[in-house]
Protein backbone atom coordinates (compact mmCIF):
# COMPACT_ATOMS: atom_id res chain seq x y z
CA UNK A 1 0.00 0.00 0.00
CA UNK A 2 2.90 2.31 0.89
CA UNK A 3 4.55 2.37 -2.30
CA UNK A 4 1.76 1.98 -4.83
CA UNK A 5 0.86 5.24 -2.72
CA UNK A 6 4.10 6.88 -3.87
CA UNK A 7 3.68 5.76 -7.33
CA UNK A 8 0.31 7.37 -7.76
CA UNK A 9 2.16 10.48 -6.92
CA UNK A 10 4.53 9.79 -10.33
CA UNK A 11 4.09 10.04 -13.88
CA UNK A 12 3.24 7.08 -15.31
CA UNK A 13 6.52 5.53 -17.14
CA UNK A 14 8.69 6.18 -14.62
CA UNK A 15 11.76 4.42 -14.02
CA UNK A 16 11.20 2.93 -10.47
CA UNK A 17 14.35 4.11 -9.08
CA UNK A 18 13.45 3.46 -5.35
CA UNK A 19 16.06 2.93 -2.37
CA UNK A 20 15.42 2.91 1.38
CA UNK A 21 18.09 5.11 3.60
CA UNK A 22 19.02 3.60 7.49
CA UNK A 23 16.60 6.13 9.29
CA UNK A 24 13.25 3.99 6.95
CA UNK A 25 12.83 6.61 4.31
CA UNK A 26 12.59 6.05 1.32
CA UNK A 27 13.74 7.69 -1.74
CA UNK A 28 12.38 7.67 -4.90
CA UNK A 29 12.85 8.73 -8.70
CA UNK A 30 9.84 11.74 -9.15
CA UNK A 31 9.35 14.31 -11.22
CA UNK A 32 12.07 16.95 -11.40
CA UNK A 33 14.40 14.53 -9.28
CA UNK A 34 13.94 12.27 -6.29
CA UNK A 35 11.40 12.86 -3.25
CA UNK A 36 11.95 11.45 0.01
CA UNK A 37 9.02 9.70 2.06
CA UNK A 38 8.85 9.22 5.63
CA UNK A 39 7.68 5.24 6.58
CA UNK A 40 4.57 6.72 7.35
CA UNK A 41 4.60 7.89 3.54
CA UNK A 42 4.89 11.67 4.33
CA UNK A 43 6.65 13.74 1.51
CA UNK A 44 9.53 14.98 3.53
CA UNK A 45 11.38 17.08 0.67
CA UNK A 46 12.80 16.76 -2.86
CA UNK A 47 16.05 16.48 -4.51
CA UNK A 48 16.17 18.55 -7.83
CA UNK A 49 17.86 17.95 -10.68
CA UNK A 50 17.53 19.70 -13.95
CA UNK A 51 17.66 16.17 -16.04
CA UNK A 52 14.97 12.94 -15.55
CA UNK A 53 16.79 10.26 -12.86
CA UNK A 54 16.80 6.96 -14.03
CA UNK A 55 18.26 5.50 -10.91
CA UNK A 56 19.66 5.82 -7.55
CA UNK A 57 22.53 4.29 -4.75
CA UNK A 58 24.78 5.40 -2.08
CA UNK A 59 28.81 5.21 -2.84
CA UNK A 60 31.58 6.03 -1.61
CA UNK A 61 33.72 5.63 0.81
CA UNK A 62 31.25 6.47 3.73
CA UNK A 63 28.14 5.97 1.90
CA UNK A 64 27.12 9.16 2.19
CA UNK A 65 27.23 9.78 -1.48
CA UNK A 66 24.60 9.58 -3.37
CA UNK A 67 24.87 8.64 -6.96
CA UNK A 68 22.17 9.53 -9.60
CA UNK A 69 21.79 8.23 -12.98
CA UNK A 70 20.33 10.91 -14.80
CA UNK A 71 19.17 11.51 -18.96
CA UNK A 72 23.04 12.47 -19.77
CA UNK A 73 24.76 13.00 -16.58
CA UNK A 74 25.57 11.20 -13.27
CA UNK A 75 24.98 13.47 -10.38
CA UNK A 76 26.76 13.14 -6.83
CA UNK A 77 25.56 14.51 -4.30
CA UNK A 78 26.63 14.14 -0.31
CA UNK A 79 24.25 13.19 2.20
CA UNK A 80 23.72 13.35 5.91
CA UNK A 81 21.83 9.75 5.94
CA UNK A 82 23.31 6.74 4.68
CA UNK A 83 21.77 3.82 2.96
CA UNK A 84 19.90 0.87 4.92
CA UNK A 85 23.06 -1.89 5.57
CA UNK A 86 23.04 -4.48 2.91
CA UNK A 87 25.25 -7.37 1.86
CA UNK A 88 27.24 -5.67 -0.87
CA UNK A 89 28.50 -2.79 1.04
CA UNK A 90 30.99 -5.29 2.42
CA UNK A 91 33.11 -7.51 0.42
CA UNK A 92 33.05 -10.31 2.98
CA UNK A 93 30.64 -10.83 5.97
CA UNK A 94 32.04 -10.32 9.42
CA UNK A 95 31.41 -12.77 12.51
CA UNK A 96 29.53 -10.59 14.02
CA UNK A 97 26.33 -10.88 11.68
CA UNK A 98 26.57 -6.88 10.06
CA UNK A 99 28.61 -5.61 7.59
CA UNK A 100 32.29 -5.50 8.52
CA UNK A 101 33.06 -3.00 6.26
CA UNK A 102 35.67 -0.14 8.17
CA UNK A 103 33.61 2.78 9.54
CA UNK A 104 35.32 6.53 10.34
CA UNK A 105 36.43 6.40 13.73
CA UNK A 106 39.17 9.19 13.45
CA UNK A 107 39.33 11.48 15.81
CA UNK A 108 37.15 14.87 15.18
CA UNK A 109 35.71 12.91 12.24
CA UNK A 110 33.53 9.76 13.64
CA UNK A 111 31.13 8.71 12.31
CA UNK A 112 28.49 6.31 13.53
CA UNK A 113 25.85 4.52 11.92
CA UNK A 114 23.43 4.45 14.01
CA UNK A 115 22.04 0.95 12.81
CA UNK A 116 25.15 -0.83 13.62
CA UNK A 117 25.69 0.63 16.90
CA UNK A 118 24.70 -0.93 20.19
CA UNK A 119 25.28 1.21 23.60
CA UNK A 120 26.76 -1.13 26.61
CA UNK A 121 25.65 0.81 29.99
CA UNK A 122 27.15 -1.52 32.32
CA UNK A 123 26.68 -2.07 36.42
CA UNK A 124 25.28 1.40 36.93
CA UNK A 125 23.92 -0.01 39.75
CA UNK A 126 23.22 1.59 43.46
CA UNK A 127 25.59 -0.68 44.72
CA UNK A 128 28.59 -0.17 42.54
CA UNK A 129 28.50 3.66 41.97
CA UNK A 130 26.47 5.14 44.88
CA UNK A 131 26.78 6.63 48.25
CA UNK A 132 25.55 3.79 50.75
CA UNK A 133 26.21 0.91 48.36
CA UNK A 134 27.78 -2.02 49.18
CA UNK A 135 31.18 -0.59 47.55
CA UNK A 136 31.02 3.18 48.39
CA UNK A 137 34.23 3.06 51.19
CA UNK A 138 36.21 2.22 47.61
CA UNK A 139 35.76 5.87 46.83
CA UNK A 140 33.66 4.61 43.55
CA UNK A 141 30.67 7.34 44.18
CA UNK A 142 33.39 9.90 44.51
CA UNK A 143 34.70 9.43 40.98
CA UNK A 144 31.28 8.50 39.62
CA UNK A 145 30.45 11.98 40.65
CA UNK A 146 33.98 13.18 39.35
CA UNK A 147 33.46 11.93 35.92
CA UNK A 148 29.75 13.17 35.79
CA UNK A 149 29.16 9.70 34.52
CA UNK A 150 25.55 9.19 35.38
CA UNK A 151 24.32 12.49 33.73
CA UNK A 152 27.04 11.89 30.47
CA UNK A 153 25.74 8.28 29.94
CA UNK A 154 21.87 9.71 30.18
CA UNK A 155 22.69 12.13 27.35
CA UNK A 156 24.68 9.74 25.16
CA UNK A 157 21.42 6.95 25.84
CA UNK A 158 18.91 9.52 24.84
CA UNK A 159 20.53 10.40 21.60
CA UNK A 160 21.71 7.06 20.65
CA UNK A 161 18.30 5.54 21.71
CA UNK A 162 16.37 8.77 19.61
CA UNK A 163 18.41 7.35 16.13
CA UNK A 164 18.01 4.09 16.66
CA UNK A 165 20.80 2.69 18.60
CA UNK A 166 19.84 -0.99 20.41
CA UNK A 167 20.41 -0.02 23.91
CA UNK A 168 21.46 -2.89 26.41
CA UNK A 169 21.74 -2.93 30.12
CA UNK A 170 24.03 -5.35 31.69
CA UNK A 171 23.77 -5.58 35.29
CA UNK A 172 25.64 -7.96 38.56
CA UNK A 173 22.89 -9.50 39.75
CA UNK A 174 23.13 -13.00 42.64
CA UNK A 175 20.67 -14.50 44.18
CA UNK A 176 20.83 -14.48 47.99
CA UNK A 177 23.92 -16.15 49.41
CA UNK A 178 25.11 -15.47 45.46
CA UNK A 179 25.13 -19.32 44.83
CA UNK A 180 27.12 -19.86 41.75
CA UNK A 181 29.63 -17.03 42.14
CA UNK A 182 33.26 -18.81 42.84
CA UNK A 183 35.91 -16.91 45.26
CA UNK A 184 38.87 -17.08 42.54
CA UNK A 185 39.28 -13.31 42.85
CA UNK A 186 39.67 -10.86 45.26
CA UNK A 187 36.12 -8.87 43.56
CA UNK A 188 34.21 -11.80 43.99
CA UNK A 189 35.01 -12.28 47.75
CA UNK A 190 34.57 -8.25 47.90
CA UNK A 191 30.77 -8.96 46.56
CA UNK A 192 30.03 -12.05 48.66
CA UNK A 193 31.41 -10.74 52.13
CA UNK A 194 29.36 -7.64 51.38
CA UNK A 195 26.26 -9.20 50.48
CA UNK A 196 26.41 -7.18 47.28
CA UNK A 197 23.49 -6.99 44.21
CA UNK A 198 21.38 -9.08 45.08
CA UNK A 199 18.44 -9.82 43.04
CA UNK A 200 15.49 -7.48 44.21
CA UNK A 201 17.47 -5.31 46.55
CA UNK A 202 18.38 -1.25 46.23
CA UNK A 203 22.10 -2.05 45.44
CA UNK A 204 21.29 -4.42 42.19
CA UNK A 205 18.60 -1.75 41.01
CA UNK A 206 20.14 1.09 38.51
CA UNK A 207 20.95 4.05 39.49
CA UNK A 208 18.25 6.73 39.12
CA UNK A 209 17.78 8.56 35.27
CA UNK A 210 19.38 5.11 33.91
CA UNK A 211 16.21 3.07 34.22
CA UNK A 212 15.68 0.85 31.32
CA UNK A 213 13.11 2.52 28.84
CA UNK A 214 10.80 0.61 26.48
CA UNK A 215 12.75 -1.52 23.78
CA UNK A 216 15.73 -1.83 25.53
CA UNK A 217 17.25 -4.73 26.50
CA UNK A 218 18.64 -6.32 29.76
CA UNK A 219 21.49 -8.17 30.14
CA UNK A 220 22.56 -10.26 33.55
CA UNK A 221 25.69 -11.43 34.52
CA UNK A 222 28.08 -12.92 37.54
CA UNK A 223 31.55 -11.95 36.21
CA UNK A 224 33.48 -9.16 35.33
CA UNK A 225 33.29 -8.79 31.51
CA UNK A 226 29.46 -8.74 29.90
CA UNK A 227 30.38 -11.43 27.94
CA UNK A 228 30.82 -14.30 30.07
CA UNK A 229 27.65 -16.81 30.29
CA UNK A 230 25.34 -13.94 28.84
CA UNK A 231 23.02 -13.45 26.20
CA UNK A 232 25.03 -10.55 24.75
CA UNK A 233 26.18 -11.52 21.83
CA UNK A 234 22.97 -13.17 20.52
CA UNK A 235 21.32 -9.66 21.02
CA UNK A 236 24.28 -8.05 19.31
CA UNK A 237 23.77 -10.76 16.25
CA UNK A 238 20.06 -10.76 16.14
CA UNK A 239 20.45 -7.31 15.57
CA UNK A 240 22.57 -6.44 13.26
CA UNK A 241 25.49 -4.57 15.46
CA UNK A 242 29.31 -4.50 15.37
CA UNK A 243 30.01 -1.43 17.00
CA UNK A 244 29.65 -1.03 20.50
CA UNK A 245 29.54 1.96 22.68
CA UNK A 246 30.80 1.12 25.94
CA UNK A 247 30.18 3.01 29.15
CA UNK A 248 30.16 2.01 32.89
CA UNK A 249 31.84 1.21 35.78
CA UNK A 250 34.13 0.16 36.66
CA UNK A 251 36.36 1.85 33.66
CA UNK A 252 39.66 -0.60 35.04
CA UNK A 253 37.30 -3.87 35.60
CA UNK A 254 34.10 -4.42 33.65
CA UNK A 255 34.56 -1.75 30.87
CA UNK A 256 37.97 -3.12 30.19
CA UNK A 257 37.69 -6.98 30.54
CA UNK A 258 34.47 -5.54 28.10
CA UNK A 259 36.16 -3.91 25.36
CA UNK A 260 39.40 -6.64 25.50
CA UNK A 261 36.81 -9.67 25.18
CA UNK A 262 35.03 -7.57 22.48
CA UNK A 263 38.05 -6.22 20.60
CA UNK A 264 39.38 -10.22 20.14
CA UNK A 265 35.32 -10.88 18.51
CA UNK A 266 35.72 -8.54 16.02
CA UNK A 267 33.47 -5.59 17.31
CA UNK A 268 34.37 -2.47 16.65
CA UNK A 269 34.80 -0.92 20.49
CA UNK A 270 33.59 2.94 21.25
CA UNK A 271 34.76 3.91 24.72
CA UNK A 272 33.63 7.26 25.86
CA UNK A 273 35.91 7.83 28.87
CA UNK A 274 33.78 10.57 30.42
CA UNK A 275 31.33 7.66 29.74
CA UNK A 276 33.33 5.63 32.74
CA UNK A 277 34.10 6.09 36.13
CA UNK A 278 36.41 3.85 38.91
CA UNK A 279 37.50 3.92 42.11
CA UNK A 280 39.69 7.08 41.90
CA UNK A 281 41.64 9.29 39.01
CA UNK A 282 45.04 7.16 38.17
CA UNK A 283 43.46 3.87 38.03
CA UNK A 284 40.82 5.24 35.54
CA UNK A 285 43.54 7.07 33.59
CA UNK A 286 45.63 3.49 33.17
CA UNK A 287 43.06 2.15 31.84
CA UNK A 288 42.17 4.41 29.50
CA UNK A 289 45.74 5.44 28.24
CA UNK A 290 47.11 2.09 28.26
CA UNK A 291 44.82 -0.66 27.90
CA UNK A 292 42.03 0.78 26.32
CA UNK A 293 44.07 3.31 23.75
CA UNK A 294 44.75 -0.84 22.01
CA UNK A 295 41.77 -2.30 21.65
CA UNK A 296 39.22 0.62 21.14
CA UNK A 297 38.85 4.13 20.31
CA UNK A 298 38.39 6.40 23.44
CA UNK A 299 36.55 9.44 23.07
CA UNK A 300 34.48 11.68 24.74
CA UNK A 301 30.54 12.11 25.11
CA UNK A 302 29.84 15.11 23.16
CA UNK A 303 31.96 13.27 20.43
CA UNK A 304 29.46 10.17 20.12
CA UNK A 305 26.28 11.94 20.10
CA UNK A 306 27.70 14.30 17.08
CA UNK A 307 28.91 11.26 15.50
CA UNK A 308 25.84 9.46 15.78
CA UNK A 309 24.49 12.50 13.18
Amino acid sequence: MFASGIRSELEPGLPDGMKCDQRGNVWVTAPGGVWVYSPGGDLLGKVRLPELVANLAWGGADFRTLYLTATHSVYAIPTKVGPRNEPYMSGKRGGTGAASSTPNLNAGEMQLDPQRCAMIIQDMQNDVIMDGGAFAESGAPAHARQQHVIENVRRVAEAARARGVAIIHVWFVVEPGAPGVTLNAPLFEGLVDSKAMVRGSWGAAPVSGLEPRPGDFVVEKMRMSAWEGTRLETILKATGRDMIINTGAWTNMSVEHTARTGADKGYFMIVPEDCCSTMNADWHNAAINFALQNVSVVTNADTVIKALG
